[in-house]
């Protein structure tokens, strides 16, 4: 098998047969798709009976924080997958249909152990929309005043099964309960592998009010500022060092205040 797709999904039933559909609808056929699902009743969608598709529907792990309930799902999906090459996928979110094969490419060619893609923005309200022009101009913020790499989701994130394993060891996974697995993982790979930011538009991120990451990129909310704390001690824990820049400082003066 040469890869699973781990679907995680939460209350996200309007959403998930599309979702589920993009992934059935791959030009690379030597795929399985793995479905978590922590909503409060089992989905019905008849895409879930597709021969490629296992399913598992688990109670909610925490109310609390969200992000541990999807790195539940996520590390519940791997133990049950066979893949060599891992594609998480949040359960409003979709692929292209070439996304499995250009992803395969690039890891049969290159030694590199985990790929982040960068999506296109979509949504009822407004037509597909490329993040690839923001994504050039933070390249200069993100050298300057941070020490990690740009997260773009959960549904960007490619790795072999041997990265998310040893993530799952080492990476302290259920530790920082702000930061969910994209954040960690990113910034873990790039710590201990080789990390690639590459191709666009394999992957399309649904916008709507229910987007977790829209509450932790709000500049003017405590959970913004919190997290953001929270990944400077992750940093820490990686590097076991601290990075003295601007970033840093205005992190700190303002979490005293939280």
């Amino acid at each position: 098998m040469d890869f699973s797709i781990i679907i995680n999904t939460h209350n996200q039933s309007k959403f998930l047969g599309e979702c589920i559909k993009s992934c059935i609808n791959q030009n690379y056929l030597n795929y399985e798709i793995i479905i978590v699902d922590t909503s409060k009743k089992p989905s019905k969608d008849k895409h879930i009976k597709n021969k490629k598709i296992k399913y598992f529907h688990l109670k909610e792990n925490s109310r609390k924080f969200p992000v541990l309930n999807q790195m539940y799902q996520i590390r519940y999906g791997f133990k049950k997958s066979r893949g060599k090459y891992i594609c998480l996928l949040d359960g409003d979110d979709k692929f292209s249909s070439s996304k499995l094969t250009t992803i395969f490419k690039k890891f049969k060619k290159s030694k590199i152990q985990i790929i982040q893609d960068i999506p296109t923005l979509f949504s009822k309200n407004f037509k597909k929309k490329s993040v690839i022009k923001n994504y050039k101009k933070n390249i200069f913020f993100q050298k300057l005043f941070v020490s990690w790499p740009q997260v773009f989701g959960t549904s960007t994130i490619s790795c072999t099964s041997i990265t998310l394993n040893k993530f799952f060891k080492e990476g302290k996974p259920f530790e920082h309960n702000f930061l969910a697995i994209d954040v960690k993982l990113i910034m873990f790979a790039s710590h201990k592998f080789n990390l690639i930011n590459d191709f666009e538009g394999i992957t399309l991120k649904r916008m709507h009010n229910k987007n977790l990451d829209k509450t932790y990129s709000n500049l003017f909310s405590s959970s913004f500022w919190i997290r953001r704390n929270m990944q400077m001690k992750y940093d820490y824990y990686l590097k076991k060092k601290v990075i003295f820049n601007l970033d840093y400082m205005i992190t700190k003066i303002i979490n005293i205040f939280l």
